[in-house]
């Protein structure tokens, strides 16, 4: 939870413009857009004016927005006071990074971990960063509490239930239907079931039928996938030209214990890992890993240990090949007692011995 301190330095500075763009990653997916509406309203029944930004939506987060009535710009506008949610570099803001050079102000609150704070470096710049929570969305509950507490939300002028809704969503799609949720998650959702909701609430909002697109990529992925043995863990990385955080999600159920899967489009490289548990109990963090693999694709990368994601411009292949280097160096640099080799045939044979 924000501490007193960091709960007054965030409202001070909120409460001094009266106008803010609240700014999203692409692709946003349902905690991006859930905080993002939770916050806006919050804000609203501050006397402020608020919009929300972000170049593209996932499918989950165009359910939310159309069950939650409200409505995102997807091109810059002459903002000048950006928050930024749910967001760990810039780059991944997409058509809207290019707000940040003329902002006056700029207020960061995330979970994600970066290694690229250098990036968003200078005086306009706030952080409010909580490594500790599993969503944004349990960030922007906190900050609703404290407002509660401090009789900030009058709840005539609040929309309550929309911010609950926004937040619930958010929770439940992030921890992975509560499968990576912790003790202060439980805690947050305790404070949610006793206001009469439950996470069933949510569960029409989640029921999306992945287009023939979404499959294509999936099959595509499954079909051009390189395998390696690392230790006791399968690695695997694959190239798709679309949906690569999808794949490499769908790669992880089908066997693999780390996935690295690439798009790219002809004008943008993007990468994403996805990691099991039991890898990340031995001390991999693909977030390390992708602020490390960005420089090799001209790009920025962050996340969370067990997902992460970089974007940049070209290098696709190298960037892949990198992220298996480094996932081995993080194991302690070998692949089954010997360096590990970039041939197909060799990494079939090291997985299964034929």
């Amino acid at each position: 939870m924000l501490t007193n301190v960091e709960y007054t330095r965030l409202m001070e500075i909120l409460l001094r413009q009266d106008q803010y763009i609240i700014l999203l990653h692409q692709n946003a997916d349902p905690d991006a857009i859930g905080s993002a509406i939770a916050l806006k309203e919050l804000l609203k029944s501050q006397g402020k004016n608020i919009m929300i930004g972000t170049e593209t939506l996932n499918n989950l987060s165009k359910n939310l927005i159309s069950s939650l009535g409200d409505f995102i710009v997807t091109s810059p506008t002459d903002h000048k006071n950006l928050i930024i949610l749910d967001t760990s570099t810039p780059v991944q803001l997409g058509v809207f990074e290019s707000m940040i050079g003329k902002a006056e102000v700029v207020i960061s609150i995330d979970h994600h971990e970066t290694f690229e704070t250098n990036k968003f470096k200078g005086t306009k710049y706030t952080y409010f960063i909580n490594k500790e929570r599993t969503s944004t969305a349990e960030i922007i509950f906190d900050i609703m509490l404290k407002m509660k507490d401090e009789g900030l939300i009058d709840k005539e002028n609040t929309n309550c239930d929309k911010i609950i809704r926004a937040i619930l969503t958010g929770i439940v799609t992030d921890t992975g239907h509560m499968r990576f949720s912790d003790v202060n998650t439980l805690k947050t959702l305790i404070h949610i079931f006793k206001r009469g909701y439950h996470i069933s609430d949510v569960d029409e909002l989640l029921r999306v039928e992945d287009d023939i697109s979404k499959k294509i990529a999936i099959l595509k992925a499954h079909q051009r996938m390189k395998l390696y043995s690392v230790s006791d863990f399968i690695v695997a990385t694959s190239n798709v030209s679309s949906c690569e955080a999808l794949a490499a999600k769908s790669i992880l159920s089908t066997g693999a214990d780390v996935a690295f899967v690439g798009a790219d489009n002809g004008s943008e490289v993007r990468i994403s890992g996805r990691a099991k548990k039991s890898v990340i109990d031995r001390g991999v963090n693909l977030a390390k890993i992708m602020s490390q693999v960005a420089p090799v694709i001209g790009g920025e990368g962050g996340g969370h240990k067990g997902a992460a994601g970089a974007n940049g411009k070209s290098n696709m292949e190298e960037g892949l090949k990198k992220c298996v280097e480094l996932f081995v160096q993080d194991l302690g640099g070998q692949g089954n007692g010997e360096s590990l080799e970039y041939t197909e045939e060799a990494e079939i044979q090291d997985c299964w011995g034929t």
